[in-house]
């Protein structure tokens, strides 16, 4: 057997615990929901509608509330990495003839792919919201978000990266929660899911504008947007930073995860 195809079992086992935790997932997307149907209708009566969010304020926050979905399923994964040092899981796959970073590989690709599909069931749901609430939907816009798959399952393991190197070395359970949360701080709320670029840099300091405006979560959420609700063409400026901001991502954390399950191959503990 291969070196990939072992990545590739391992990839899937992992992959299948993302539906196990059907509970949570539940518990996810009705909190999504939520966000969309409360939080988007009641915000939209009190937000004038403007150039900076479009038409009204529940069209904006859709899609950012489908890239958090994405971002809530790819840290997901450390939480199963975390169980699985502890239970010796990862103990017991580094006995097994994979090389380390096959190993990091497989469990990236897995979060990845729960990001993919989790921000994909919310993206039909944001569709049929939409349809619900008789807003527009242009139909090259799905096709638009066929398209973009590939570049938000980027952003989704870059994301899994992170959140795979803060698993590694949380001694304790909650420990991981409070990395978890400090990454959704300094992700999601400073970023334009929520709010305009514009609001942003009018109320706080330069630099954190900025910041916000070059998040990937931010990139990700304003291609949506623009393409994938906007029915715009994609513009392959967008992708490129989508990209240039995700790789970085997805490549110090495969590093980080990589350095710490070496150390355990060797030393027998991060």
């Amino acid at each position: 057997m291969s070196q990939f195809s072992r990545l590739v079992r391992i990839a899937r086992t992992d992959f299948s615990y993302f539906f196990r935790t059907k509970w949570l997932m539940a518990v996810l997307i009705s909190l999504s929901l939520s966000d969309m149907l409360v939080v988007g209708l009641v915000y939209t009566r009190l937000i004038p509608a403007s150039t900076a969010i479009g038409s009204s304020y529940f069209q904006f926050l859709v899609p950012g509330i489908v890239v958090v979905g994405l971002f809530s399923a790819a840290t997901d994964t450390g939480r199963r990495i975390w169980l699985a040092l502890r239970e010796g899981v990862i103990q017991y796959y580094l006995t097994l003839p994979i090389r380390t970073r096959g190993l990091v590989g497989a469990y990236i690709i897995s979060g990845g792919l729960g990001g993919i599909v989790y921000s994909g069931a919310l993206l039909i749901i944001a569709y049929l919201s939409l349809i619900l609430f008789k807003a527009p939907i242009p139909i090259q816009g799905i096709l638009y978000a066929l398209i973009l798959i590939p570049f938000l399952f980027v952003l989704s393991t870059g994301i899994a990266g992170l959140a795979a190197f803060f698993a590694s070395v949380s001694r304790r359970g909650e420990m991981y929660w409070v990395y978890a949360q400090a990454l959704q701080v300094s992700m999601v709320t400073i970023s334009t899911v929520f709010y305009p670029a514009q609001t942003i840099a009018q109320y706080l300091p330069a630099p954190i504008a900025t910041i916000a405006e070059y998040n990937p979560l931010s990139l990700a959420a304003g291609v949506l947007r623009n393409s994938a609700f906007g029915g715009n063409a994609l513009e392959t400026s967008a992708l490129a930073s989508l990209l240039a901001t995700s790789l970085p991502l997805a490549t110090i954390g495969a590093l980080a995860y990589w350095i710490i399950l070496r150390t355990i191959r060797l030393k027998g503990k991060p």
